[in-house]
């Protein structure tokens, strides 16, 4: 009998094994997509040079979906890219490269993020939609933390790397109040961190208090930018990230309606205590082909490289798309 009770645990352990390997075990979560060079060459010519494309697959695993990505970061220490889905969770991978093309992408590891209680996020808390990170850059690896912003229930809460709760940065008004946005879905989409202004966010869409069309930016020490986008009309902020020499690059949507497609704007912004200057930098529009998609979010990567990702909105006719590109015009200040 104990040597079947034995036998009986060793199972158990190999089930149990079984059952966590999906989480963490080596997985094909991507493929690879090469462009016509027709296409590269017009994507060019709006400043925007692809280095490397990747689509997502959604059937990675049941219990760990891989849609609805809404933002991305990169963590220079871990040498990592950290997807955010705006369904309450992150992906860390780790980008896979071939003479400075990207190639391929590697799963790491898949975390749910977590209330004060230790239990997962879910319905309108859940829905996360822009990423930063802090102690992503100062030499010491294990101690990234994660900044991330929220629609629906509009607040900025950090988070350890793997999803743990630690704070919930206050918010002031307009900022805290639904009712000031422009609708419950138009919250606060975008976030960066900057070393003279620590946390910058931004709603996706013109505040209603504004009573303009412009696109804003905010301080948690109320300090406020507006900058016009591309499109006056449709355009919306999506993603934010902050460059080695303190500027901003600015990811802008335009989305009028399904049989217009949808367009991108990429703005350099830079900001001092009474100013700012935006102009758009590149753009990718429906003639981008592949790359007529639902853009949420960008990172910068090195030198004017950067990484974007779309929101396929659970949507069998969308796509989660990965694109590594360069902006060749880009010139990083000393």
């Amino acid at each position: 009998m104990m040597i079947f009770n034995a036998w009986l645990k060793i199972i158990g352990l190999f089930v149990s094994l079984l059952y966590l390997c999906p989480v963490y075990a080596e997985r094909d979560i991507a493929d690879y997509i090469e462009l016509p060079q027709a296409q590269l060459e017009q994507l060019e010519l709006n400043n925007f040079k692809v280095l490397g494309l990747i689509q997502l697959k959604q059937n990675a695993g049941a219990d760990f979906p891989l849609m609805e990505f809404s933002g991305l970061a990169w963590d220079n220490d871990e040498q990592q890219l950290i997807l955010l889905s705006d369904r309450g969770y992150v992906v860390h991978t780790k980008p896979e490269f071939e003479n400075n093309r990207f190639v391929d992408l590697d799963f790491i590891a898949y975390h749910h993020l977590e209330d004060t209680k230790g239990k997962k996020l879910r319905h309108k808390s859940a829905d996360s939609e822009g990423l930063a990170l802090i102690n992503s850059n100062n030499g010491i690896h294990g101690d990234t933390e994660l900044i991330i912003s929220f629609e629906r229930k509009p607040r900025i809460i950090q988070f350890s790397n793997t999803g743990q709760f630690i704070a919930k940065h206050s918010l002031n008004n307009p900022l805290s109040d639904i009712n000031n946005y422009a609708g419950a879905n138009k919250a606060l989409e975008a976030i960066t961190l900057h070393s003279s202004f620590s946390i910058i966010t931004g709603p996706e869409r013109p505040l209603q208090v504004s009573n303009s069309n412009q696109l804003s930016l905010h301080t948690l020490n109320d300090e406020t930018w507006q900058f016009t986008p591309d499109n006056e009309i449709y355009g919306s902020l999506v993603g934010l990230t902050t460059l080695p020499d303190n500027r901003l690059v600015a990811l802008e949507r335009i989305f009028s309606s399904i049989f217009a497609g949808v367009s991108n704007a990429i703005h350099l912004i830079t900001l001092d205590q009474e100013s700012i200057k935006a102009e758009k930098i590149a753009s990718l529009d429906p003639s981008a082909s592949y790359l007529n998609d639902n853009f949420e979010g960008i990172t910068w990567h090195k030198a004017n490289r950067f990484f974007i990702i779309s929101d396929d909105n659970d949507n069998l006719f969308q796509k989660s798309l990965l694109v590594y590109f360069e902006i060749p015009n880009l010139n990083l200040k000393e």
